[in-house]
This record gives C-alpha cells, sequence and structure tokens, in this order.
C-alpha cells in the first residue's frame, strides 16, 4: 500500500509529460504571428526581412505583419488561414499615399492558392519592375473565402504589354471571395484591362456567391480592346454575386485599331441573380465609335448571359455622357434569344430627372430595349427619391389626422393638425413629429417634419410622386391584406443647427391597415436620415395610402 501513491504519482507525471508533447504537435500548436521588415528600421524585432521568408515557416492560422517599406518580391501564398497584414491594415484607402513611406509595399504579383487568406493594407504594383507582369492580386480555385481588402493596387501592366491586365483576377471559380474597400488604379494593357476581372471564358468551375463592393477603380485603358471596370466572365458562371456602393471612374478604350470599347460592369457571363446596387459609375469613354452604331460606352451591360432576367440593377448613378453612353444595355443576340427576359433596372439615377433617352423619356443617359427602367431617381441617389414617371392616380397622407381626412397645412405651408410621431433619430426615447400630403396626377402636396431632439426641420418646397406598389415580403407588413406601399420625393429645406440648406429628398411609407399602430414612415435627404433604410414604425398617428 505505500507504494501506491508513489504509483499514482508516476502516472500523473507521465499524463503531464503527454499533454507537454500534444501541445508540441505542429497541427495543435498555437497561431504565431511573425514580423517582417525589409532594413530592420521600423520593426527592429523582425523575424525575416522578406515575406517569402516568413511564408516558409508559416502554418495554419498563423499571421505574417509586414512592416512598411519596399518588398520586390512575387508573394504565392499556399497556407491556409493565413492573414497577410501591412502596415495600413485596418485603415481605410482615402488618406493614405500610394507606395508612401508609412506603406508596406508589395512590388511584385500575389498569388492565393489556400482558403480563408486575408490580404489587408498593402500598396501593391508591379510595372515598376516586371512589364511583362499583368496581375496585382491573383486568387486561383483554391483561394475560396478570400478577403482581400484595405489595398492600393495601381500601376498593374502598360499599354504596350500583350496579354490582358488585371488588378484583382478570379481565376476558375474560387468561392465566396469578398473584395471590399480596395483603390485600383492605372491598370493597363493593350488588350482588355480590367480592374477586377472573374474569369474566365475556359472555366469549368463557377465562381459563387462573390461580394465586390465598397472599391474605388479609376483609370483603367485598353489601348484596343475592352476598358472595364469589373468584367465578369466565368464560363461555368457565378450565381450570387453582389457588386455594391463601388465608384468606377474614367475607363478608356482607345481603339488604336478601331475596335475599343469601355464598360464599367460587364455582366459577360451567366449571372444568376445578381444584385448591381448602389454603384457610382462616371466617365466611360470609346474614342473610336463605331461609325454605324455609335459608341461601345455602357454603364452596365449584359452579353453572354441567359439569366439576365434575373438581374436587380438598382439605386446605381450612371453619371455618364447623355444620350450617347448606355446606363443599361442588353446585347442584341440575347434579346433575340430570350425576348421576355427583362432586367430589373428600376430606381436608378440617369443624369436627367426625367429619365433615361431615347428609348425612354428623358435627356440622360441611353437604355437598350429589355430593361424595366420605370420609375428611375429623380435626383442622384442615396437622396434621390424612386417616382420618376409616376402617372397613376394616387394619393398618400401621414399625420394625427382622422383616418380618410388630409393633414392641415397653413397657406404659407406650416402644419396645423397634430401630426405623427416617431422616434427621434438622436434619441429613440425622444419623438420626431411629421405630416404629409401627396397626390398624382399631377404631382402636388406638401411635407413637414421636425426632429426636436436633433434639431432638424425639414419642409417641402416640391412634391414628385407618389409612387405606390403591394407589399412584397421585406417591406414591414406584406402578410397583412391590402397593406400598400409608397415613395415620394421632391426638394425640401432642410433647417439644423448648422444653416438652411435646399436638398433632394425621399420619404418612404407603409400602411399596414386600420388602426395604424405598425404604420411606418422614414425619411432621408442628402445630410439627415431617419427610419432608414427601414422605415420607423410610428409611436403615433397614421398613414393613408390609396390608388
Amino acid at each position: 500500500m505505500k507504494n501506491r501513491p508513489l504509483f499514482l504519482i508516476g502516472v500523473l507525471a507521465a499524463a503531464l509529460l503527454g499533454l507537454v508533447m500534444i501541445a508540441k504537435i505542429p497541427g495543435a500548436a498555437a497561431a504565431t504571428t511573425w514580423v517582417v521588415d525589409n532594413d530592420g528600421v521600423q520593426c527592429p524585432m523582425r523575424d525575416y526581412s522578406s515575406i517569402n521568408a516568413a511564408l516558409a515557416v508559416a502554418g495554419t492560422g498563423d499571421t505574417i505583419m509586414v512592416c512598411a517599406g519596399m518588398y520586390p518580391e512575387d508573394v504565392d501564398i499556399t497556407v491556409m488561414n493565413l492573414t497577410l497584414r501591412g502596415a495600413q491594415a485596418g485603415f481605410p484607402t482615402g488618406a493614405r499615399m500610394f507606395m508612401g513611406a508609412s506603406e508596406s509595399t508589395v512590388q511584385g504579383l500575389i498569388t492565393v492558392q489556400a482558403a480563408n487568406v486575408t490580404i489587408d493594407g498593402f500598396s501593391l504594383t508591379n510595372s515598376l519592375t516586371n512589364l511583362a507582369q499583368n496581375n496585382g492580386i491573383l486568387v486561383k480555385t483554391a483561394g475560396n473565402t478570400a478577403f482581400i481588402t484595405n489595398n492600393i493596387i495601381s500601376a498593374v501592366g502598360s499599354l504596350t504589354l500583350a496579354s490582358n491586365a488585371q488588378g484583382i483576377y478570379l481565376e476558375n471559380g474560387p468561392d465566396d471571395v469578398r473584395i471590399v474597400a480596395n483603390d485600383i488604379s492605372k491598370i493597363q494593357s493593350f488588350p482588355s484591362a480590367k480592374g477586377i476581372y472573374i474569369g474566365d471564358t475556359t472555366a469549368t468551375n463557377a465562381s459563387q456567391n462573390v461580394l465586390i463592393s465598397g472599391n474605388s477603380i479609376t483609370n483603367i485603358t485598353s489601348g484596343d480592346r475592352g476598358a472595364y471596370g469589373i468584367q465578369v466572365n466565368n464560363r461555368a458562371g457565378q450565381p450570387g454575386l453582389v457588386i455594391s456602393n463601388n465608384t468606377i471612374d474614367t475607363l478608356t478604350g482607345l481603339g488604336s485599331l478601331g475596335r475599343g470599347w469601355a464598360h464599367a460592369i460587364g455582366l459577360e457571363g451567366d449571372t444568376l441573380d445578381v444584385l448591381v446596387v448602389g454603384n457610382n459609375i462616371s466617365n466611360i469613354f470609346d474614342l473610336v465609335p463605331n461609325p454605324m452604331f455609335g459608341p461601345d460606352a455602357i454603364a452596365v451591360f449584359f452579353e453572354d448571359n441567359p439569366s439576365f432576367g434575373t438581374a436587380r440593377v438598382n439605386q446605381n448613378n450612371f453619371d455618364v455622357t447623355p444620350l450617347v453612353a448606355y446606363g443599361i444595355a442588353v446585347h442584341p443576340a440575347l434579346i433575340m434569344a430570350f425576348p421576355n427576359s427583362i432586367v430589373d433596372g428600376t430606381c436608378n439615377w440617369w443624369g436627367d430627372r426625367n429619365g433615361p433617352g431615347p428609348m425612354g423619356p428623358g435627356a440622360g443617359a441611353k437604355v437598350s430595349s429589355n430593361v424595366d427602367f420605370n420609375p428611375w431617381l429623380i435626383a442622384r441617389a442615396p437622396a434621390g427619391a424612386c417616382v420618376g414617371g409616376a402617372s397613376a392616380p394616387a394619393k398618400v397622407t401621414g399625420g394625427g389626422q382622422i383616418p380618410g381626412d388630409d393633414p392641415l397645412f397653413s397657406p404659407l405651408g406650416d402644419l396645423l393638425s397634430v401630426p405623427a410621431l416617431i422616434p427621434s433619430l438622436a434619441d429613440p426615447n425622444a419623438q420626431a413629429t411629421f405630416g404629409f400630403v401627396a397626390k398624382c396626377c399631377p404631382a402636388t402636396g406638401n411635407l413637414e417634419y421636425n426632429d426636436h431632439q436633433a434639431d432638424v426641420r425639414i419642409k417641402a418646397q416640391s412634391i414628385d410622386g407618389p409612387v405606390i406598389r403591394s407589399q412584397r415580403p421585406g417591406d414591414s407588413c406584406p402578410t397583412i391584406p391590402g397593406s400598400k406601399h409608397a415613395t415620394i420625393g421632391g426638394r425640401a429645406t432642410v433647417i439644423s443647427s448648422t444653416g438652411t440648406e435646399t436638398e433632394d429628398f425621399t420619404v418612404e411609407v407603409d400602411d399596414c391597415g386600420e388602426p395604424g399602430t405598425a404604420d411606418r414612415f422614414g425619411i432621408k435627404t442628402e445630410t439627415y436620415s431617419n427610419g432608414w433604410p427601414i422605415p420607423s414604425t410610428l409611436t403615433g398617428g397614421n398613414i393613408q395610402i390609396k390608388n
């Protein structure tokens, strides 16, 4: 019996030794952060002087922190769950200087060949070191769930480059890739040049659920083919694609041999259920127009895309040459093959409050057939109201009125009746008040809104719309029979503590039946919003929508 405690001690010691040995197994090791500094000045305690040296020892889940400096090397990432952090990781690109002293600048190609890789906070170029290099970041098939963010990618390719140049290239089907908040500029080649490219024409593996959002893509130039902000051309498809809130500016097809074009967003492969929303597109030029068909300059273009009828292209600003460049166009061959397919191109700004032309009634950007463009925004998004083209009789009222009666305004436009109430933007426990009436056709009405807590008052100068539609999924009360949604817009005086301005406004309201306790109201101007993008439930009052 006296030997038993010694036996137990031995067992415990063996167990502890086993735990220690398990902890040393590479697969069980904790993630490591490796520090890279090219000259050892910014980070004297560096582990390595090059990114590739750190990659040679990095394991799954590790982070490589790259200090500010120049790194003239091609980087090939084959480690899963790796995070590559530049000195500006987490910082937006807008206030940074490309290749500046505080930047981690990679002069070469970054290739991703493993899943769940993050690239954050770099400057990246390669035309300065390799005139034949045509990509900035290349994500191959294995690069699922790659996250590329806060990078400045500039000066990739040249006009003498004989192959296509791309800032970011997704090759042959990586899925769930997120390309967010990057600055991509000065991408050039003699054939097609692209800020972002999902390819390619020989792909056998679809790229699913890709997100391209919040990027700035500028100064893309092709010597004699296409200049693209974003081109989508994976032959196997790219279902679930979202292209949102990007700024695309200055695309030029030089047409040196007579065949140039410029497409800001080229959806030139199958894009089932694609969503193109909130993008700002300007200055797209085909410098050698076709003498028969005119310039091939298009903001959103559908070609070789049998699912184009499932596309939603909404809330975009097409600040392109009116009646010359297209806002949305569908290739004639697609129209012939799928005559009943229609792009949802509603609620876009076409550069003219009267909408697109010449197929549309306005003098804005052009639109092709097989695009539903009505209603359209009467001013630039996001403040512009989607009431352009409203022509159906309609009446929308809101306030503290008895159901069926309008709120009362004085001859000077002041609200006299008890207004409706919603929570204040400044304090949910406080209240903002409003009253309005809008009628069509012609469009007439009034609106007054007062957020007492935020010290903001909005008085309509003009009313456009309203546009009424039945409730649908995503609205406030789609299951209530007879419920409706209405949009109202116009110009208003916005009075706040900082001064008085004239701004575009949009009001979105839901009539969810009586007694009105579920009704909703939201308002947005160029400088203020409340109940946006989801309208707020009234804490008092009533909305009435009739057509």
